[in-house]
């Protein structure tokens, strides 16, 4: 027998992960006495230090159940052992939770939490102090990464210090037995936040509540602050009402989110598999995309499309609105292209008769996080927009010793920027494009923010080599060194960074647009990976195409462009069609473009599904949309494919075989099969696409012996062809890897930019 296993022992434990703001503490006081555990426990910078007294058998019972724990949103990534008893230290009578301390470590600091079940249970209980509390929470719940002011979490270091605590709630959280024991935003009727409500004059409290509650159910529009940031909030199946929504905010066409009561009353307008309803449930709460053909909510709601953003409430009184009010559009609030409105004066000037009235409180919101997006795709859940719930927790890299600290910019639309140190990439959340001046306010002011809250100063930046970037020109003020990093590499490095791949990986980044090496416009892009370095493999042969942004709104000019390039002038459909060649024969604002985005337009176009994006990737959706009802309906695709050559080194992918089956048979319709010939072509299309990128990989394969192959860019958005691919190349034995803690579109520049900055290092 070990003689120690008896004998009093002191050890220094220090845990990192997400171990504040979610009741880390309090756990390990409880655990501490159930095994007899004397000494303290604290924060200390980004970690939770531990000092523990007892005999050693006690000791090793206390960690093993402490590392095993499941509370709340509690995540030990490290957890260091180190036993100091031969430095002879104080000698402790009992555990205790003491004051926080600054440190130098790394901080991991928790996301914005949902409301648990325990909380929401106390809320409906009428004997219940906290009854129908719009802000009731615990250890397990509430806000954190939008009202940290700064690590460690605290209350006196979080936006809850405006609240005194009133008596009662003073004594639960110093209560070691309460579940509010140390919660940081314990909160009750008396100590506030308080509801008020604002249109002609300013109510508070039930009356406000059932003002604003009153409204909604008469057809009204009103703004309700949240934990992020504003959503204006109406009624779905009212058309008239959605309308005026619309108006308000200056967004024509993009679906709404609907937020819902329950999974199962979600069941009524959608299809929700068993994954979908796991992920609907989780802690995060995002926005998750739902196939639904469901005719009982306003068309403005949907506008069309067969998903359905569908959300569970994640606060009080979002769980009390739609309680009373049934399901709500909840959206952003904000004008189109614009930041979340966070500030309370902000909505309150907001001036518009189509806005009824303004539900606030006086808790301040530190940081503008909208709500996340995300979809299931091969079974497994992936993130189309990450903000509130991920952010700002890590992914995870091998860090290889290097020790560095890396800022990296990301890009400018769904513009999302990385910080890296220690092992950990946090992306922040998604802001938006960069040009809207107030978006690139909000993100050059959150670099900073972020930065102080991780503690961390920046010692190289990478930034996309694009010259007209404003992240870019934005790094570069910074006065750092500076890695300029292709855009295409970038998303191909984001999933190598997700999946820790070593070796050499063929990536496929297929987009809107990227910059390339050689000056024109690339998305479609095959690249053998490696490390931090690249090389171009394949792409769609270049096409010329009238250049600038609002030219890339028009997929009928972008088809033209197309069939011109393929020789197929007879299939063009566009009035414009002599002054678009000419423009095209003299090279004026021409540009040369391998984008497989503006082929999905082409084609969109061509079927005559959408001719304009009035939304990013409008058309490519709605494609996307008829070959995914011709899967549901059982309609073969058209069959179709690409040419694929041999350039100087490099496979190109000849459009113009598609293109021209896609004319021809749309040309030679009957009107009485239209719609289910378009779908066989949406659909046939696809398959084309993924046939293709499989004969690609095969062949590279075949020279190059790559087994790992990597999907990214935005046009993996799309399910039906990433689908589709995925189960071509695994039924050719390849491994596929795809993007999953960061979204497929430019959300995960960022990430895959940190990663070559941290593989070729300085």
């Amino acid at each position: 027998m070990d003689k120690r296993e008896f004998e009093t022992v002191t050890n220094k434990v220090l845990v990192s992960g997400i171990v504040q703001g979610v009741g880390f503490r309090p756990l390990t006081f409880r655990l501490a006495e159930k095994y007899n555990i004397r000494g303290t426990v604290q924060n200390k910078g980004g970690m939770v230090e531990i000092i523990a007294q007892s005999s050693q058998s006690d000791f090793e019972a206390f960690i093993k159940e402490l590392k095993n724990a499941r509370w709340g949103g509690c995540e030990i990534v490290n957890l260091a052992v180190k036993d100091i008893t031969e430095s002879k230290p104080e000698q402790f009578t009992e555990f205790r939770i003491i004051g926080s301390t600054a440190g130098r470590e790394i901080s991991i600091i928790p996301p914005d939490l949902a409301v648990c079940d325990k909380c929401r249970e106390e809320m409906y209980q009428k004997s219940d102090r906290r009854y129908l509390h719009p802000f009731i929470s615990c250890m397990s719940c509430g806000p954190r990464y939008t009202i940290i002011d700064c690590i460690p979490y605290d209350r006196e270091n979080t936006v809850m210090e405006d609240f005194v605590m009133c008596k009662e709630c003073g004594r639960e959280y110093k209560s070691p037995s309460d579940r509010r024991f140390h919660a940081q935003t314990i909160s009750c009727h008396e100590c506030g936040p308080r509801l008020i409500f604002r249109e002609n004059r300013e109510l508070k409290d039930e009356e406000a509540y059932a003002r604003a509650a009153g409204i909604i159910k008469q057809g009204g529009i009103i703004a309700v602050k949240g934990i992020g940031g504003y959503h204006f909030v109406c009624s779905p199946f009212i058309e008239e009402t959605v309308q005026n929504l619309r108006k308000l905010k200056g967004r024509e066409e993009k679906p709404f989110a609907v937020m819902f009561g329950s999974v199962s009353e979600i069941e009524e307008y959608c299809h929700v598999t068993e994954k979908e309803r796991i992920l609907l449930e989780s802690g995060a709460r995002p926005i998750v995309l739902l196939y639904s053909d469901n005719q009982r909510l306003a068309f403005s709601t949907y506008k069309g499309s067969v998903y359905c953003g569908a959300f569970l409430p994640y606060t009080p009184l979002q769980i009390m609105l739609i309680k009373d009010c049934g399901p709500l559009i909840m959206t952003s609030g904000n004008i189109s292209d614009q930041p979340i409105i966070r500030e309370d004066a902000a909505m309150l000037s907001l001036k518009s008769p189509l806005l009824d009235g303004v539900l606030y409180n006086e808790r301040r919101i530190l940081r503008s996080v909208d709500d996340s997006v995300a979809k299931i795709v091969d079974k497994k859940p992936q993130l189309i927009r990450r903000s509130r719930g991920y952010v700002p927790y890590p992914v995870f890299l091998q860090d290889n010793g290097k020790n560095m600290k890396i800022f990296a910019a990301g890009g400018d639309l769904k513009a999302a920027f990385c910080l890296y140190q220690g092992g950990s990439a946090v992306v922040s959340q998604y802001f938006g494009d960069l040009e809207e001046a107030a978006v690139f306010d909000e993100y050059k002011a959150s670099v900073g923010d972020l930065g102080g809250l991780l503690q961390m100063t920046p010692e190289l930046a990478v930034c996309d080599m694009h010259p007209g970037y404003l992240s870019s020109k934005y790094a570069e003020t910074l006065g750092l060194p500076l890695l300029y990093v292709q855009h295409h590499h970038a998303h191909i490095a984001s999933v190598m960074a997700e999946h820790h791949l070593e070796g050499k990986v063929l990536g496929i980044a297929f987009d809107g647009t990227g910059y390339g090496t050689d000056g024109h416009v690339w998305g479609s892009e095959f690249m053998i990976c490696e490390g931090g370095e690249f090389k171009r493999a394949a792409h769609l042969t270049y096409t010329p195409v009238l250049g600038g942004d609002p030219s890339m709104k028009d997929a009928k000019k972008t088809a033209a462009c197309f069939l011109l390039n393929s020789g197929l002038d007879r299939f063009i459909n566009d009035d414009r069609s002599g002054i678009i060649k000419s423009a095209l024969d003299h090279g004026i604002n021409t540009i040369l473009t391998s984008s497989m985005g503006r082929l999905f337009d082409a084609a969109a176009s061509m079927l005559e599904i959408a001719d304009v994006n009035s939304y990013e990737g409008k058309c490519a959706v709605f494609l996307e949309k008829e070959a995914l009802l011709a899967e549901k309906n059982h309609i073969r695709p058209r069959q179709m494919s690409f040419g694929i050559t041999e350039k100087e080194g490099e496979l190109l992918i000849e459009p113009g075989p598609v293109l021209e089956t896609l004319g021809s048979e749309w040309s030679e319709r009957k009107e009485e099969d239209e719609e289910a010939l378009r779908r066989s072509l949406a659909l046939g299309f696809h398959c084309a696409v993924a046939e293709a990128a499989l004969k690609v990989c095969l062949m590279v394969r075949e020279k190059k012996e790559i087994n790992q192959i990597a999907l990214s860019g935005g046009v993996f958005q799309n399910s039906v062809l990433t689908e589709h691919l995925i189960q071509l190349l695994r039924k050719s034995h390849f491994e596929v890897y795809y993007n999953m803690a960061v979204p497929p579109n430019d959300g995960s520049v960022s990430l895959g930019q940190a990663y070559i900055g941290l593989m070729k290092g300085r």
